[in-house]
């Protein structure tokens, strides 16, 4: 499987919210710097781990559209569209963001990741 396709299946199958496919795709020393309206962020494998937690609490469905994908060397840049259903009202999703992420991978796991954000 390519990097790019494992960055595909990642966030297509929710992986953003489940702790063990993060527990599988990240390398453990990843960092992620978000850029996002609240500031930057600087997130360790555990503080996505927790986020992860979180947004599964939270949040009874997530959906994501990707609409860019390319891969160059150990490279993978996604855009995409993020949408989700609360546990309060499951049926209707809600556009919750624009993404673009740029993912460098070490030892076939995500590594680097720079992340930006703007709320939909």
């Amino acid at each position: 499987m390519t990097n790019k396709e494992k960055v595909q299946k990642f966030y297509l199958e929710d992986g953003i919210r489940n702790v063990a496919a993060l527990q599988q795709i990240l390398h453990d020393d990843v960092m992620l710097e978000w850029i996002s309206s609240d500031g930057v962020l600087q997130l360790s494998k555990q503080a996505i781990l927790d986020l992860a937690s979180e947004l599964k609490k939270n949040y009874e469905i997530s959906s994501i559209e990707i609409t860019h994908i390319i891969e160059e060397n150990n490279t993978v840049v996604v855009k995409y569209n993020q949408k989700m259903a609360t546990i309060e009202n499951p049926s209707e999703l809600i556009a919750i963001a624009k993404f673009i992420v740029i993912w460098e991978f070490l030892d076939n796991k995500l590594f680097r990741g720079y992340q930006i954000s703007q709320p939909s």
